[in-house]
């Protein structure tokens, strides 16, 4: 190979380098929510479905089950898809579009594929085991940063939750 061969192979994988850097722009969200409704991490959401779906990714969560917002991040910190909420009004952000719901659980079902016990999830992360039906949560690794739950419902395919929040 040539030198000038060498240099150009060089300039374009560092114009690669810089292009994908500059695609890879943190969009998080800061300060929005007081910090004991804030709660970030990854999460993983398995529905054993026909067929099963499975979802991981980085996320961030804020606010309550009556005004929030949650974001789930893609492995270059991209945002993948943007939830929220308040009274009376569901947006999902993702793919370059954006879509209303009339309610939260509308709007979690189509983002997750799954009914999510969404204000039984904000207990949880503060640490309280709020029964929601269908679902056995465990919050034994809570301290540690793990959450996870479980809905077995005879009628409903099985959902499986895992959270493990950052430090």
């Amino acid at each position: 190979m040539s030198r000038l061969s060498r240099v150009c192979a060089h300039l374009a994988l560092s114009f690669a380098i810089v292009f994908i850097a500059g695609c890879a722009i943190n969009t998080r969200a800061t300060g929005t929510f007081p910090a004991d409704s804030q709660w970030s991490g990854r999460l993983a959401l398995k529905v054993q479905s026909t067929p099963p779906q499975a979802f991981s990714a980085d996320f961030e969560l804020g606010g309550s089950p009556t005004a929030g917002l949650l974001a789930f991040y893609s492995p270059l910190g991209t945002t993948a898809a943007r939830l929220q909420w308040a009274p009376g009004a569901a947006t999902l952000v993702a793919d370059g579009a954006t879509r209303q719901f009339d309610s939260l659980e509308a709007l979690v079902l189509q983002a997750t594929g799954a009914e999510l016990p969404v204000s039984a999830l904000f207990d949880w992360l503060q640490g309280s085991a709020t029964a929601a039906p269908g679902w056995t949560v465990d919050l034994s690794g809570l301290k540690q940063g793990r959450l996870s739950a479980v809905r077995e419902a005879a009628e409903l395919p099985r959902v499986e939750l895992g959270i493990v929040l950052h430090r």
